[in-house]
């Protein structure tokens, strides 16, 4: 029989209760800005899954980071409005 392969969403999971002293560690606005960065990665968990990666943070950490970019170019889109209606 082949090796059974924990789902992607059990996965996450097991990282976040691992990083619950981390957690506690931080700061009390990091502990909220941690808490909503767990939850980026936990709603593009379909992409997670297709990508099938045998280090699952890396997927959550790269969902983050994507998450943040288009923070940022959003946040460059108004900027740049700004200054153009001035």
């Amino acid at each position: 029989m082949g090796r059974t392969v924990i789902p992607y969403s059990r996965q996450m999971q097991y990282i976040d209760a691992s990083l619950g002293q981390y957690r506690r560690g931080l700061r009390k606005p990091d502990q909220e800005i941690f808490d909503e960065l767990i939850r980026t990665a936990k709603l593009q968990v379909q992409a997670g899954v297709m990508a099938s990666s045998p280090y699952p943070i890396d997927i959550m950490l790269l969902t983050m980071m994507i998450d943040l970019k288009k923070e940022i170019l959003r946040l460059k889109k108004e900027s740049e409005a700004l200054r153009k209606s001035e």
